[in-house]
């Protein structure tokens, strides 16, 4: 399977778009009332962070998590 971004959600499926040979990995959790996900690729480790199906830099993710534990 190709990389593609699924049409749901915005997340990566698939082949990794970095290395091509890989398979995503993608875990899902809710923080600080935001939808997150985190994909990575098991080949290249490859990584990307996405907070209501966008994608964001891990820095944000983290003020997320931070938020809900205050």
């Amino acid at each position: 399977m190709d990389d593609r971004v699924d049409g749901e959600g915005g997340r990566l499926e698939g082949t990794c778009p970095a290395c091509r040979q890989g398979d995503l990995i993608t875990i899902s959790m809710s923080a600080s009332a935001n939808e997150l996900s985190f994909t990575t690729c098991h080949m290249c480790e490859a990584k990307w962070w996405y907070r209501d199906g966008q994608n964001v830099p891990l820095r944000s993710v983290i003020g997320s998590v931070l938020q809900q534990g205050s």
